[in-house]
């Protein structure tokens, strides 16, 4: 098992960060190759794309964002959120931590983030920001109370998620994103 805390940033940045900077202690996790995803985390989480497209097609379903947590120094924005549906009775089907990286996005992409309406996937593909994805790793969790809480459930099971790096076509970091996916 790895620990976030001992690696700085690691594989769980920021969500790590995040965690610290509001008194939770850190997660621990294991390391996986996405071989040892099982389906769907694997069909869901196992590609070099936005995870807001491939959420929309697997769930068929737009995806909204509730934003959780914020925080901006005018250069780089956190932000903790819980992805849904928007169906009439929407499902949480992502809790992610983000840090944007402001320098390398238009005025009108900073201001949609800030508004906190729109996933970030959605904001780069609708306004036609050229990006690649850069996979850091995967990983299983034990989920602790809060990650729990944020998806309404009592789990015991293990949850899945991915690190990510999104980068414009000259490999400048646009976000580094954690992205945890509920039981499906």
């Amino acid at each position: 098992m790895a620990d976030p805390e001992t690696n700085f940033p690691g594989l769980l940045h920021p969500l790590s960060f995040m965690r610290r900077a509001h008194g939770l202690s850190g997660l621990e996790y294991q390391v996986l190759e996405p071989v040892d995803l099982p389906e769907p985390y694997r069909q869901l989480l196992a590609h070099e794309g936005d995870m807001t497209s491939r959420l929309e097609n697997y769930y068929k379903s737009s995806i909204r964002i509730n934003r959780l947590r914020s925080s901006n120094d005018g250069k780089n924005y956190f932000r903790e959120v819980i992805l849904h549906t928007s169906e009439t009775t929407p499902r949480a089907v992502e809790y992610g931590a983000i840090e944007i990286l402001f320098a390398q996005l238009p005025e009108f992409a900073k201001d949609a983030i800030i508004a906190g309406e729109m996933p970030l996937g959605a904001i780069l593909n609708q306004g036609r920001i050229p990006y690649s994805c850069s996979l850091r790793g995967f990983f299983k969790i034990v989920p602790d109370d809060s990650i729990k809480e944020v998806f309404s459930v009592d789990l015991s099971e293990h949850l899945f998620g991915r690190s990510n790096t999104i980068e414009t076509r000259t490999g400048e970091t646009i976000a580094q994103i954690v992205e945890i996916l509920p039981p499906t």
